[in-house]
Order: structure tokens, then sequence, then C-alpha cells
């Protein structure tokens, strides 16, 4: 007979080369909290079922509130020769207990245990996400007033469009940020049921009180069904997407502050403190956050298509293909909050040079359009005839080595060519970097009102997503204190430290 816990069968042990194939000890660790909580309600729901007796309970709860205990002091460690948290917090509590420990998986198989501490760990992580995207986002519509008029160039296909301020392209990053969060938050929902009770697949013979150990566990509802509650990754897959959507839209700002800050565009300044140097060439200021934030894209992205592979040729009922998600899901997770954070922090200390942005906007023509709209309203042109000729203008002065800066030629070719008669003064006053920004009035343009029109729309829907996540954590606290308040109840004074303060 094999010496595991579930070797009743078996009349060998794995060897070890196996149990190093099998094992998720190793990406276990941050279950463990969730695994003991998970157990303490599962427990209490026994006791409260008539399926284990009063006495047997307490001792239970005794040795799960000890080993809580533990952990919080940071003195429970997992054996990797246990294969997995589960095991091992089973094979503690017999360890402290005896045999009874055996009386706390009643009703219960690893699959739904794992489903189960999985939920839990990713609902902490989404609440944790959530918080620091959407106080990312609120960083961005909170930059200073100037910015609002604040020249860049905007681009599309990566050449000179139109004039645009700081504040507008960091709204822009803004709004992108905030769907990140709303799509977590969104996700919550599906996120936020226990798989718990559906044992193995097909749930159980014994009379259980799932809304109880949903209610301890600070669940929202409940899995409908019991082999879809243990078989299905689909929550890890959305989950993957929200990281992978949301890290591509983070490398897309991040490659524009790398492009931006090379000696040809010098539009933005990355603070020394988030660059490094060349091991040869003493001039260069490499902007390496971006630059790895960028990199670090690819592995949100991976996981994502890692998940989807892995789960395609998987059919319902669990196999051993589904614990690989852990090692992918959990560091992508943690990679792509991490990328969060390291660029919140480098874009408070982002400088934008005011000077060369508005001379960009001179030198590239990206007024032109404003040329065009303004044939429209002063000589009541058709805008496809008023583009044509703007166009020309254009071509002309490019030839001629010159830019929209010269209004005296602007004014001339005008004439000349196209029988259309603006000063020198009146082209000043259309084709001026400034004035165009500021002639932007459009509801999502790029002049000061409706950029500030902007950031207090941002504004207020980052901090609805903060405190949805700070009260969604309140939640959960509370459940567990809960839980926690329960146990100590019947476990009395066979635990020396009161767990609620934990």
């Amino acid at each position: 007979m094999s010496d595991k816990l579930w070797g009743g069968r078996f009349s060998a042990d794995i060897t070890a080369e196996v149990l190093r194939y099998t094992e998720t000890v190793s990406v276990d660790h941050r279950m463990l909290e969730f695994d003991l909580w998970q157990n303490i309600a599962h427990v209490l729901m026994l006791q409260a079922q008539g399926i284990n007796s009063d006495e047997d309970t307490t001792v239970l709860l005794s040795g799960l509130l000890t080993l809580e205990e533990q952990r919080a002091a940071g003195s429970l460690h997992l054996d990797v020769d246990l294969e997995d948290v589960h095991l091992n917090t089973e094979h503690m509590l017999i360890s402290l207990v005896g045999d009874v420990g055996g009386r706390m998986h009643t009703a219960r198989s690893r699959n739904d245990q794992v489903q189960t501490d999985a939920r839990m760990v990713t609902r902490e992580w989404i609440l944790d996400a959530v918080e620091e995207i959407a106080s990312f986002s609120d960083d961005l519509f909170n930059g200073e007033a100037e910015e609002r008029e604040m020249i860049i160039p905007g681009y599309t296909h990566s050449q000179a469009a139109q004039p645009i301020s700081v504040a507008f392209w960091k709204a822009a990053h803004g709004f992108a940020l905030l769907r990140d969060a709303q799509r977590l938050k969104d996700a919550w929902q599906r996120v936020n049921v226990s798989p718990l009770g559906s044992c193995a697949l097909a749930g159980t013979t014994f009379d259980l009180d799932c809304s109880h150990t949903a209610e301890l566990l600070g669940f929202d509802a409940l899995m409908p069904n019991a082999l879809d509650a243990t078989s299905t990754r689909d929550w890890t897959v959305e989950i993957a997407s929200a990281a992978a959507s949301g890290a591509t839209n983070l490398s897309r700002m991040q490659e524009e502050i790398v492009t931006w800050s090379s000696n040809e565009y010098a539009l933005v300044e990355v603070d020394d403190s988030f660059a490094t140097g060349s091991s040869i060439m003493p001039q260069k200021k490499n902007p390496v956050i971006a630059e790895l934030a960028r990199g670090k894209a690819g592995r949100a992205i991976g996981a994502l298509v890692q998940l989807l592979v892995m789960e395609k040729s998987v059919g319902l009922g669990y196999s051993c293909d589904l614990q690989d998600d852990k090692p992918v899901y959990w560091p992508a997770l943690d990679s792509y909050l991490e990328t969060v954070k390291i660029c919140r922090l480098q874009n408070d200390t982002l400088h934008f040079d005011a000077i060369r942005g508005f001379e960009l906007c001179w030198d590239n023509f990206s007024t032109a359009t404003e040329l065009a709209n303004a044939l429209v309203s002063d000589f009541h042109l058709p805008f496809r005839t008023a583009h044509r000729i703007s166009g020309d203008v254009v071509g002309t002065v490019i030839r001629r080595n010159s830019t929209l800066k010269d209004t005296k030629l602007v004014s001339r070719v005008l004439l000349t060519d196209h029988e259309i008669e603006l000063s020198p003064q009146r082209l000043d006053e259309i084709l001026d970097p400034i004035n165009t920004l500021r002639s932007y009035q459009s509801p999502g343009a790029t002049g000061p009102a409706p950029v500030l029109h902007q950031q207090r729309t941002g504004t207020k829907e980052a901090a609805a997503l903060i405190s949805w996540a700070n009260d969604a954590r309140h939640n959960l606290r509370a459940a567990k204190n809960r839980t926690l308040s329960e146990a100590l109840k019947i476990a009395g004074s066979a635990t020396t430290r009161d767990m609620e303060a934990m």
C-alpha cells in the first residue's frame, strides 16, 4: 500500500521523478491561506449538517486554527513530497490532531477544493489589479492644468497628423486603462462563484449546505452544475484575456515613450531613475522600463494562448492537464500587475518638452487640416475642394524647402495658384498650433475645455472602480472574520490566539 493519503488502491508509491513532474507545491504557496479558510468553512458546514460530530468538529477546528495561526506567523511551510497544498494541509492537520483529521475531507474532492482556492486567489488579485489600474488612470487624468495647452504632435500611420495636448494624450491612455479595470470588474461575477460541494464531478450523497460554505467564503453565488464547476477553466481564460489586453494597452503607451524619448523626437524625457546607460557608449540613456513593459506584455499574451491550447482538448471531468494552468496563469498575472505599478511610478516622473512639441507641430505641417477647414468656413468651398487646395499648398511649400510657419509664402501660393486671398496675419491665426488646439471643441476633442471634461469623467470613473474594489475587499475580510469567529466559538480555549485579529 502507498503511504499517500490517496494510496489505499496502490501497492507502491510513485517514483521521485513522477512526483517532481506532477507536484504543484512550488506554485501552490499562494493558495495556503485560502485552503485553510476553505477547510474551516467546510468543517463548520459538516457540523451544521450533522455529518461530523460536535466532538470531532471541536478537534478539527482547534487544529485548523492552530495551522492558520502558524501560517500568519510565517512558520507554516509546504512539503513538496505531499504533491499539493491540499494534501499538505490535510497531512499537517492529521499530524496535529490524529486520525480524526481525516474527517475534514468528507464530501469533498481535490477537484472542487482546488477550484475554490484558485477562485479565491484570483478574486484577491482582481481587487489589487482594479485598484492599481484605476489609480494609474486617475494619475493620468490629474496632470498639471498647463498640460491641457501643452502641444505635442498627434500621429497616424506614424506620420504627424494634428496637434494635440499632453493632457489629451494622457486622457486617451487613461480611458484605455479604465476599460482594462472594468473588464476585470465585469469578470468578478463569473469568478466569485463557489464550486465547493461539487466534489469530484457529480456532487455527493451527503446532505451538504453549499450556500453556507459559499457565504463563509465570501462567494456571491454557487456554480449550478457540479460537472461544469470542477472541469471548467474558462474563468482563467477570461482573466488572462483581460490581462493580455491590459498589457497590450500598456505596451502601446510605452512604445510611444520609447520613440518620443529618442533624440530625433525629443518630446519626452524619462527620469534618470527609470533609465540605464550603456556599457560602452557613455552618452546613452536607455528607457528600459518602457522597453521591458513592451516585452513583458508577451508573457500575458503567451499565457492566454497557452491556456486556450491547454483547455481546448480537455473534455468535461477533471484531467491533470488542468493543473498546468497555475504555473502559467499566476506568473502572467503577477508580471502584468508589476508592470502596471512600475509604469505608474515612471509616469509621475515623465517630462514633456513643450517648446519642442510646439516646434514640431509647425515643422511637420500638422495644422494643414485647419487651412482646409478655414477655406470651408471663410469661402464656403466644399471640403474636398478645400482639401485638394490645402494639399497643393503643402506640396508647394515643401518643394520650396519651407513650412507653414512661412505664412507670407502660403498667402502668395493661395493667391497665385488658387485665386484665394488670405493675409499672412489671418494665416498666422489659422495655422498657429496653439490656436488650432484651442479651436477643437467637439465632444472628446483635444481642446482644453473638452479635455477638462474628459479628465473629470475619467476621475469619477476611476474613483468608482477604486471604491468598488475597497468594498469588495471589505466584504471578503468580513467573511473571513465571520468564519474564524464561528470556529473560535466552537474550538474555545483550544487555540492560543484571537484569530480575528490576524
